[in-house]
């Protein structure tokens, strides 16, 4: 008895133009500069967050002009963290925010607000004029900080030691000390300079040296060291 044979077909070879490749995922930067005193700007891909920008006005001030506000004094205000239009929302006070895709934690410490800002998966966390040790459960509720922003000059907020210490107990991968001493900032000229701090965090004298800004990569992950970045006030920008 014959068996019919029986064809099994194939796809046919694609012989038409080549198919598009998979677009790559695009890695979104974020990037921090300091313009005195408190005061940092954050720059996302899509959002610019000011953070405690002082009722006088500093040098790189001026051609700011930020999606979101948020200051670690005072509370909230509903009035200004309602969206209006031309205007920037201002976030301030204790409690949990989401404002244009950035989250932001308040955390109260005495007369000032922690701020926990995330943008573009960065975390950073800044302590405005503290001026004393946060207890272990503070830390714990802080969780995961790849930037701090650490008063460091004394006077009205942490000093070098104390600063350290606060440092040593979050332990972020990044820290970006802010009220220093600095020739180009008015009403900082009572503060300690800058080399006190890098000192007391065990830099050799001389080998800390000041940056323009400071530019990162979505979340930094966990880090053995802290790394030390001294962002110089920016004129200008």
């Amino acid at each position: 008895m014959e068996t019919a044979a029986r064809t099994v077909s194939r796809p046919a070879a694609w012989s038409g133009p080549a198919l598009p490749a998979r677009p790559a995922k695009i890695a979104r930067t974020m990037e921090i500069t300091y313009l005195g005193l408190s005061c940092l700007r954050l720059r996302g891909r899509d959002v610019q967050v000011l953070v405690d920008p002082p009722a006088a006005t500093l040098p790189g001030l001026g051609r700011s002009h930020p999606d979101i506000i948020v200051r670690t004094e005072g509370e909230t205000v509903p009035e200004l963290l309602r969206h209006r239009e031309g205007q920037p929302q201002e976030v301030s006070g204790p409690g949990e925010f989401e404002v244009r895709g950035v989250t932001i934690h308040g955390l109260p410490a005495g007369e000032t607000t922690i701020m926990r800002i995330e943008v573009d998966d960065v975390c950073v966390t800044v302590l405005g004029r503290l001026d004393r040790q946060l207890t272990e459960e503070e830390v714990d509720v802080l969780g995961r900080v790849d930037v701090l922003a650490v008063p460091v000059g004394g006077v009205d907020a942490l000093g070098a030691v104390a600063a350290t210490q606060v440092v040593n107990a979050i332990a972020p991968a990044i820290v970006v000390p802010v009220r220093y001493r600095s020739s180009g900032v008015a009403g900082s000229g009572d503060y300690d300079p800058l080399e006190k701090f890098a000192k007391e965090m065990g830099l050799t004298e001389g080998t800390l040296t000041t940056q323009p800004k400071l530019t990162l990569t979505g979340a930094m992950g966990a880090a053995e060291d802290t790394r030390v970045v001294a962002l110089e006030p920016r004129t200008g920008v």
